[in-house]
């Protein structure tokens, strides 16, 4: 009997196995089938989630502030004020992220009102003042190539076409959305109810993630311990702890060096009587988040802007925006980010491409620490496997290394 089991075990697996495979492949089925259902269902979860992203971001950004409040002012404060250290801990930390939060709100609701209202200024001007840009630039370009009448015939064609999409994208596009969020912002009128609903919501959320995320770490960790083996529980924490050193050093770098990146072009800019001053330096400094593109990204339609207004003082701009990438990229960059990525250009460049078609412009700010983090784990795991076969694991000495046998 014994071995009429063993004999038929085979057929048994093979049977589950087939089950399995049609079950999977039906199930499969059945998804693609309602693939615009399951799209409408994952989007309705990710509107509701969305004050849940808005605090996780926001407890991401300000949780080392929170942390250096707490151990260079409040709770050296609160240990002189009370001997007990839980009680100490609790109001130090309860300060840090009260006063931390309100200062930031601060800063973000004042550079709202300091920026938002002169872009939208500026953006109405231009498209007031465009045609009489459009009909200076020309006579500029027929004075430049008046001895050349087919350099000066394609130079009037090719600035009438970009002067006519330039038109109708702010007439039709960025003019009526800038004049609706200048109105909510001058008059108090709330077009976007749902979305200031759920930044309160983000916000109280954040209080919550940065007053106990101790205590939520510890939670997890105890979750996993509970359910995964040990050995995997404890790569897996390495692997988010380098994770969140590259994000956090990243993100709060490049933010820092954004901002700074806009104030100087502000300067310059203001010095060198820029046309539309704080609107192209709001461009060239939330462009800068961007890494590698960013610049491109915003020093391309800025220009075009000013040399419309002023064809010299767009040459002008040119040259300003390349003494400060130069200046950004060289010094600036490097002194606020350090080598927190390690990464060549190339792979920079690659990770960039890669997920910036996927992911669109969320993909092109993460793109650098993530692919960081894949290029460390998979440089830790070749190291790794090379070391137990005894072979060196510096790539100089594989350059040398002969491919095959001769």
């Amino acid at each position: 009997m014994r071995q009429l089991g063993e004999k038929y075990q085979k057929y048994v697996y093979a049977g589950v196995t087939g089950f399995l495979v049609i079950a999977a492949a039906l199930f499969l089925k059945l998804i693609l089938d309602n693939l615009g259902a399951i799209r409408g269902v994952l989007a309705a979860v990710n509107a509701a989630l969305s004050p849940v992203y808005i605090g996780l971001i926001l407890s991401f950004l300000l949780s080392p502030l929170v942390d250096k409040a707490d151990r260079y002012i409040f709770l050296p404060l609160f240990g002189k004020i009370t001997k007990k250290e839980k009680t100490a801990r609790n109001a130090a930390r309860g300060c840090s992220v009260a006063v931390v939060l309100i200062l930031a709100l601060l800063v973000l609701f004042g550079l709202i009102m300091m920026v938002v209202p002169e872009v939208v200024r500026s953006i109405t001007s231009l498209a007031s003042n465009l045609p009489t840009y459009y009909r200076n630039l020309v006579a500029w370009g027929n004075r430049q190539f008046q001895s050349n009448p087919q350099l000066a015939e394609y130079f009037t064609e090719f600035s009438g076409s970009l002067y006519k999409k330039l038109l109708a994208w702010l007439q039709n596009d960025i003019l009526p959305n800038s004049n609706k969020l200048l109105s909510a912002l001058t008059d108090g009128v709330v077009n976007a109810l749902n979305v200031i609903l759920n930044f309160i919501i983000g916000v109280i959320i954040s209080i919550y993630l940065m007053f106990g995320k101790e205590n939520f770490c510890a939670q997890a960790k105890k979750l996993m311990y509970a359910v995964f083996p040990v050995k995997w529980v404890r790569g897996f924490l390495v692997m988010l702890s380098e994770t969140h050193t590259v994000f956090a050093k990243f993100i709060s770098g490049k933010l820092v060096d954004s901002l700074i990146v806009g104030i100087l072009a502000f300067i310059i800019f203001n010095i060198a009587d820029i046309p539309y001053t704080i609107l192209v330096s709001t461009i060239i400094g939330v462009t800068n988040i961007v890494p590698y593109f960013g610049p491109y990204i915003g020093t391309i339609p800025c220009a075009v802007l000013v040399l419309i207004a002023n064809p010299m003082k767009g040459l002008m701009f040119l040259i300003l925006v390349l003494i400060l990438q130069q200046f950004d990229g060289n010094i600036l960059g490097p002194k606020i980010l350090g080598d927190s990525i390690g990464l060549k250009s190339f792979w920079i460049l690659f990770s960039i491409l890669f997920f910036g078609s996927l992911f669109g412009l969320v993909g092109m700010i993460c793109a650098v620490p993530v692919f960081a983090i894949i290029y460390r784990w998979i440089k830790r795991w070749c190291n790794q496997k090379l070391m137990k076969k005894g072979i060196p694991t510096e790539t100089v000495y594989y350059r040398t290394l002969p491919g095959r046998r001769k």
